[in-house]
This record gives structure tokens, C-alpha cells and sequence, in this order.
């Protein structure tokens, strides 16, 4: 009886994680799919022939940001917005890195754990969107202009 007992439960267990491994990839798969699509977009658009990542910014509009390099290897960004147009394209050296964002962050900021640091675009301004938490346990997203590092907006709750 007690060996019946364990069998069910491991099956149930199975089938449980079955489950919830198929949920996950099923909700998953519609973003690697659009990022792939923003990726062959931006390929067939621009001179960008390697894709290394694919961004999704959502905030007032949404943006698809491809990084990549182009055949003389130059590292390149590139701005899809909804409408599937390249907004922008620059050349990556022509802004901040992420690096000196990082430093100005935890130079001028508190935080207490840094969530993300991504490319982001407002008022068709090329972005740095931080994400972080500081010493009160606060949420902040805060933006710096690509171009010249300079404030651009600040969203604490």
C-alpha cells in the first residue's frame, strides 16, 4: 500500500512539472520569436550582420534595441520601433557605456541592488534605463542620455 502511495505521488510530481515547464515555454516562446523577428528586421535594414542582443523597451512606445556588429566589426545599435522602422542606428562608441553609467550611478545614487541597466529611447532621445533598489528598499528607474551621459528622468516609488 505504502509503495502504491509513492508511486502516485512521484507521477503526480512529474506530471506537475510537465506542466509547468510546458506553461513556461508556451508563454516564452511569442518574446524569443519577436526578438528574433526585431533581429532579421534590423539585419535586412541595416549594415548590422551579427546580431548580439535584442532588447525590448516598453515604455511610452515600445522599441526592439539590436546590438550587433557590422563587416568591418564596428559595434553598432540600432532603435526598431512598433512600426518595425530603424528610428535610429548609431555606432556604439558614440555614447556612454554601460561601464561609466555604472560609475555615475554609484557615484550620484545609493543602490543597494541594481536590477538591470539597458538601452531604452523617450521622446525619440537614445536612453540608458537603470533599474535599482536603494538603501530604503525604493524602486528607481533612472535615465541618462546615451549621447552625453546627462540626467534625463528619474522614477522612484
Amino acid at each position: 500500500m505504502k509503495k502504491w502511495i509513492i508511486i502516485i505521488l512521484v507521477v503526480a510530481l512529474i506530471i506537475f512539472l510537465w506542466q509547468v515547464i510546458s506553461i513556461y515555454q508556451s508563454t516564452i516562446s511569442p518574446l524569443k520569436s519577436e526578438k528574433e523577428y526585431a533581429g532579421e528586421i534590423v539585419k535586412n535594414k541595416t549594415e548590422i550582420q551579427t546580431i548580439q542582443a535584442v532588447d525590448v523597451y516598453n515604455g511610452t512606445n515600445v522599441y526592439h534595441i539590436v546590438s550587433g556588429t557590422n563587416a568591418d566589426n564596428e559595434q553598432l545599435i540600432a532603435w526598431l520601433n512598433e512600426e518595425d522602422e530603424v528610428v535610429l542606428m548609431k555606432k556604439a562608441d558614440e555614447g556612454i557605456k554601460k561601464e561609466e553609467v555604472l560609475q555615475f550611478l554609484n557615484t550620484n545614487r545609493t543602490p543597494k541592488k541594481i536590477i538591470s541597466i539597458t538601452l531604452a529611447m523617450e521622446k525619440n532621445i537614445p536612453l540608458w534605463e537603470v533599474k535599482f533598489t536603494d538603501t530604503d528598499d525604493r524602486y528607481h528607474f533612472y535615465y541618462i542620455k546615451f549621447d552625453d551621459g546627462e540626467f534625463f528622468q528619474r522614477i522612484s516609488f
